[in-house]
């Protein structure tokens, strides 16, 4: 796992070439509503541009991780079809469903069942690269995801800020506060708390720290947690020595939630020792959304070997994959 964090930036680099040529082939439909849907790793990259794009989109966007397709999606529906492997069976239903329906379908995958229908039914595709974890692959996704909002002229051209992400990523020297946040992390049930524009990162924080450490963790936002989780954190006092709490920040948080964070970790602090902050860097919303993504990828391998866990499998994954494969 460590050589596919310490590449990112060079994944960021072939994921915009392929974004570069690739041949998207609009359709004359008004295109009225998106829907990403995929699963794991492949959906996580729609969350990078669901936040991204909330002030720039034209039309609602929205991201499905079931079997089945929200009734509404239709001809007026742009469905980007995601899958890393192009076998996620979940992925395969919803592209049949959004096909009855008579969707706008583009299809995101490095092959599989997913590819093959793609070029039978002759639905737009960008092919990506394959032998990375789904999880690994998070900047191929994000980026062929906004080539293709791009390319259907629903959002403004990303690239500046894309550039700009990059940059702060190649300049990224963070690696000791990494280390010693995971240390603090060890042993301990984990709570993530973000804002709403940098939820995207409280949900990668949860997975990749669940599949790489084998820990589990919980991730919420504010200002809704304000309204119950806050209350939970009146446990039993011999709970708290097992509880840890940290909050992503970022300069783009509304200026009363930045307030409401301040105020939450003075209550929190009340019933546990371990709150941590980590702030995110870099000039412009992407690229701090970036970085929030690789300082929890590096945190997230760093507890992995403080639990002498290996980073890389998820048997448990592939036990339930081959299990639901004899159904």
């Amino acid at each position: 796992m460590k050589q596919f964090i310490e590449s990112f930036t060079s994944q960021l680099a072939t994921a915009i070439e392929i974004a570069d040529n690739a041949k998207i082939t609009p359709s004359k439909k008004t295109i009225r509503n998106i829907v990403v849907t995929g699963l794991g790793g492949s959906a996580f990259g729609g969350e990078i541009v669901k936040a991204y794009i909330a002030g720039k989109a034209r039309v609602p966007f929205f991201i499905s991780r079931e079997y089945d397709i929200p009734k509404y999606v239709g001809k007026n529906t742009l469905l980007l079809a995601c899958s890393y492997s192009g076998n996620t069976e979940e992925t395969l239903s919803a592209f049949q469903m959004a096909e009855a329906q008579g969707a706008e379908i583009v299809c995101i995958t490095s092959g599989g069942t997913l590819k093959k229908w793609a070029e039978e039914k002759g639905k737009n595709l960008i092919v990506i690269p394959g032998g990375y974890p789904p999880r690994a692959a998070a900047g191929l996704a994000v980026v062929q995801q906004l080539r293709v909002l791009h390319a259907y002229k629903l959002i403004p051209d990303y690239r500046k800020d894309l550039g700009v992400a990059v940059k702060t990523l190649t300049d990224f020297n963070d690696h000791e506060k990494a280390l010693k946040l995971a240390k603090t992390m060890k042993g301990k049930f984990l709570f993530v708390y973000s804002s709403g524009k940098m939820e995207a990162n409280g949900i990668r924080w949860r997975q990749q720290i669940e599949e790489n450490s084998k820990q589990l963790v919980s991730h919420h936002i504010v200002p809704e947690m304000n309204h119950n989780e806050l209350v939970g954190w009146k446990q039993p006092a011999e709970l708290m020595q097992y509880t840890h709490a940290t909050f992503l920040e970022s300069s783009y948080d509304h200026p009363r939630v930045s307030i409401r964070m301040k105020l939450n970790k003075q209550i929190i602090k009340e019933h546990t020792p371990h709150v941590h902050t980590v702030k995110a860097k870099g000039r412009g919303y992407l690229a701090q959304l970036f970085y929030l993504l690789h300082f929890g990828d590096w945190v997230s391998y760093y507890l992995a070997l403080e639990n002498n866990e290996d980073p890389m499998p998820v048997k448990v994954i592939d036990f339930l994959k081959n299990e639901l494969s004899k159904v």
